[in-house]
């Protein structure tokens, strides 16, 4: 410590504030993959972009070659909170929407109340809040009902729903899951930024906040400042890209003689243990059997298909493995043959416009992972 008060003394003017910014700079360990594909593992901090300490030569990142940092794992469910029109949530105890604005106060955040989708009142998960007719607004009750009609009045404790047949209800927090206010439009933003209590905000633009964290740009809450220890992720917004791992199979062709469900897994092994990707743990993605064929229906404007592959440890020693992605039923792309213990390969292909999309390993016998799937936009 005093061989640091002596260097620091040495400083002067722009010199010493920028030593001191690097003395606290906070760093946590992560993942970051690229728009190159590469991906990196390792101390992550942010310095004008992201910086993995123990990559090869320190990999630095700009945010806009980002594809996808995990700080953490993300909990996919809603918390209580709002849910936005443009598809963010903000997590946190919110005013009354009785007024022009909607604040919540713990994070000194205020917006437009026509900017306000849902008020959620309990934990949500993503397959009830799937249940909500489109288009309808009213209640979303426990078990997944839904009580249709006007929103009257919407605070923290209760929320009021004129039905035309039932007439006026007032539910209390205690059996209410949240209020659809309208149904949400997400527009376009570079990136979305996760915390740990399960805010996501769609943002315009990321920069580095004196290497303690990052400032958002966006019309709704500008100049919000996250520090580094509350971020989750920082992944390219849904203008850009569409997580694959994140959608549901419409579904499985299972290998001959196999049951489906022992073909596919998302986001664990085949036998239950963490997902692999060669020697590292995979954040996100899915393992299958080879002869297996998994089947999704990409949503409007898919262009680009991405993922890191590998043949699982478990694959028998001799055996080759090559990823197929089909778009339409028509070859798309695929690996070169990779065997257990060689690294995991960039398997990126064209696939505009298709109507259905179809992943499937070939080889002998064992099993491969598809790491970090997903669809970017043209």
């Amino acid at each position: 410590m005093k061989m640091m008060r002596r260097t620091f003394k040495t400083l002067r003017g722009p010199a010493l504030s920028a030593a001191l910014a690097m003395f606290g700079r906070e760093s946590r360990a992560g993942t970051v993959l690229t728009t190159e594909g590469a991906m990196f593992e390792g101390e992550l901090r942010i310095d004008h972009g992201i910086v993995v300490r123990g990559a090869p030569g320190g990999a630095k990142t700009p945010f806009s070659a980002v594809l996808r940092a995990r700080f953490a794992t993300a909990d996919a469910s809603l918390q209580p909170g709002l849910v936005l029109v443009n598809g963010g949530r903000i997590a946190g105890a919110f005013s009354p929407m009785n007024a022009a604005t909607v604040k919540v106060e713990a994070k000194r955040i205020s917006v437009p109340a026509k900017e306000v989708a849902w008020a959620i009142y309990q934990p949500l998960t993503q397959a009830l809040a799937l249940e909500v007719p489109r288009g309808k607004t009213g209640a979303l009750l426990p078990g997944g009902d839904f009580f249709e009609g006007t929103i009257r009045s919407v605070d923290a404790a209760s929320a009021k729903v004129l039905n035309p047949i039932f007439g006026p209800r007032t539910f209390d927090s205690r059996r209410l899951l949240a209020a659809v206010l309208r149904e949400t439009q997400p527009r376009p933003a570079a990136f979305d930024v996760v915390t740990r209590d399960g805010s996501i905000y769609p943002a315009l633009d990321v920069s580095a906040n004196d290497g303690a964290g990052i400032t958002l740009r966006h019309p709704l809450y500008d100049g919000l400042r996250v520090p580094l220890a509350d971020v989750v992720e920082i992944r390219a917004g849904a203008s850009r890209m569409v997580p694959l791992d994140d959608m549901k199979p419409t579904r499985v062709d299972p290998a001959p003689g196999r049951d489906a469900a022992r073909c596919f897994a998302a986001d664990r092994a085949l036998d239950g243990g963490a997902l692999k990707l060669g020697s590292r743990t995979a954040p996100a993605g899915f393992e299958c059997a080879t002869g297996a064929t998994v089947w999704w229906k990409p949503p409007p404007c898919a262009g680009t298909f991405f993922a890191l592959v590998a043949a699982s440890p478990e694959t028998p020693a001799g055996q080759k493995l090559t990823f197929t992605v089909f778009a339409d039923g028509k070859l798309a792309g695929r690996s070169a043959p990779l065997a257990a213990g060689d690294p995991a390969a960039v398997l990126r292909c064209v696939v505009p416009g298709t109507e259905s999309l179809a992943l499937r390993i070939d080889g002998a016998g064992g099993s491969g992972v598809w790491a970090e799937p997903m669809l970017l936009r043209r």
